[in-house]
């Protein structure tokens, strides 16, 4: 110890002093995430405000990262006098917080990669890739961006060997789904069956708010797969969407004019862009299904509109669910409130049943005049996941075989549940907690999650 205190500065804080940086009350959400409650907010912002000019007085803020994707960050307060330091050091000021935007940034990128994950741009339904950006008549704005591709044997984020997974992790061939008779009738699952989907949703649900939180201008999408991946993996699960159909990433990431399944890639999110992260856990056999659409920074007026709008209608579509209910009026329900507030309902997604497969009967359009059959059992499982958008309804699909785009460009947002119907009405097993992140941008007491 006394040998260590006898070096110099520079030697003693090596290890450590490139990942320091000064913080001012401006850079609260920067450096522990979006969406926290207002006293952990109120206690950081207080300690980054910690005036520099006074020589006495200084703070210290510390984000430890965790093996799950999340941070803790804990802070002091020090005042140096003639009886020395004085530190007072605060409870866990947030925990779970969100990486730092600057912890976040990635060590290779396609400027800089690494000859072990190149960067690529993803084709034909993930089965391959492409050096350069496919041509195609891009009708907003937005551009594809390379993806990280692994060089291991299947180009994937690996997964620990004693993870259960899915049928598909290896060949990327659900057999299972598609030789099932779940696709012909709508299950209904026991108490005991309902008990462990609440587990995998929880699951779920963790990983969607751990990535949420730290949705903020400066992240790329693929850090923050990155952030789900390894909270699903941490929490004992497998991340549904990996290798799904040959998907190359643990979640979507769909931004502005992407209507779903957008492949979480190398762009920086952007000040004024609306992001929605739809999460997939598999877990004891149960798959758990949800995504929220969330405001980066802060954004127009016809975006927030467009958000709660679509928020709107999942919260009338779930108002249809019961026993004896029919299917088929979720989407005329949802259509009304789309309408009234000059939107429009994609037709080409719906949701889905859900449980021990990925997507299964029952099949629920979100549109008028649908011909979805079938009515509601107690013990069905299911999701309601409307995709909104501002402009046309119609939708095209980017070179990369997954992306759909709005065809008019428009902006398009989407909030999905995963529920069950029971005896008294709905149950939402992806429900958000009390730790969610408050990252929706109105305050309509109507549309409080």
């Amino acid at each position: 110890m006394e040998r260590a205190k006898a070096l110099p500065a520079e030697s003693r804080y090596k290890a450590f002093a490139p990942k320091c940086r000064l913080v001012a009350g401006s850079d609260v959400e920067n450096a522990i995430g979006c969406g926290l409650p207002a006293a952990q907010v109120a206690m950081v912002t207080s300690l980054c405000a910690t005036p520099l000019a006074d020589a006495e007085q200084y703070a210290v803020v510390v984000s430890v990262a965790l093996a799950c994707g999340t941070n803790v960050v804990r802070g002091a307060s020090y005042a140096a006098g003639g009886d020395g330091v004085q530190a007072s050091v605060s409870s866990t000021v947030a925990d779970p917080a969100a990486p730092s935007v600057w912890a976040m940034k990635l060590k290779h990128d396609p400027e800089n990669p690494n000859p072990s994950e190149p960067w690529l741009y993803c084709l034909s339904r993930g089965r391959s890739r492409a050096e350069k950006m496919p041509g195609f008549n891009y009708a907003g704005p937005l551009r594809p961006a390379p993806i990280m591709t692994p060089r291991n044997k299947l180009h994937l984020r690996e997964v620990p060997a004693e993870i259960p997974r899915p049928d598909y992790a290896e060949t990327a061939d659900p057999v299972s789904e598609t030789e099932s008779k779940l696709q012909q009738i709508n299950y209904q699952y026991d108490a005991a069956q309902l008990k462990t989907l609440r587990e995998c949703c929880s699951v779920a649900r963790g990983a969607l708010d751990a990535t949420v939180r730290a949705v903020r201008p400066g992240v790329t999408t693929e850090a923050l797969d990155l952030i789900c991946h390894k909270y699903i993996v941490a929490h004992g699960g497998y991340p549904s969407p990996l290798n799904y159909y040959n998907f190359p990433k643990s979640c979507c990431t769909s931004v502005n004019e992407v209507i779903c399944h957008g492949i979480p890639d190398a762009r920086v999110l952007e000040e004024g862009d609306i992001l929605n992260v739809d999460v997939t856990a598999f877990y004891k056999g149960f798959h758990g299904d949800l995504n929220e659409t969330v405001p980066v920074g802060k954004c127009d007026e016809k975006s927030l509109k467009l958000m709660m709008t679509a928020y709107k209608c999942l919260q009338k579509g779930i108002e249809q669910v019961k026993p004896g209910g029919r299917y088929r009026d979720i989407g005329e329900e949802v259509t009304k409130v789309a309408h009234a507030r000059d939107a429009s309902v994609v037709k080409s997604y719906c949701g889905h049943g859900i449980g021990t497969l990925f997507h299964c009967a029952p099949n629920i359009p979100h549109y008028a005049k649908n011909k979805a059959v079938g009515t509601m059992k107690e013990g069905h499982v299911f999701t309601i996941e409307p995709m909104i958008n501002a402009g046309d309804y119609k939708d095209v699909t980017w070179p990369d075989g997954w992306t759909a785009v709005t065809k008019d460009g428009s902006r398009s947002a989407q909030y999905e549940h995963t529920m069950a119907v029971t005896a008294e009405g709905v149950e939402l097993l992806t429900a958000r907690t009390a730790t969610s992140p408050n990252v929706f941008p109105w305050s309509d007491p109507e549309s409080q999650p």
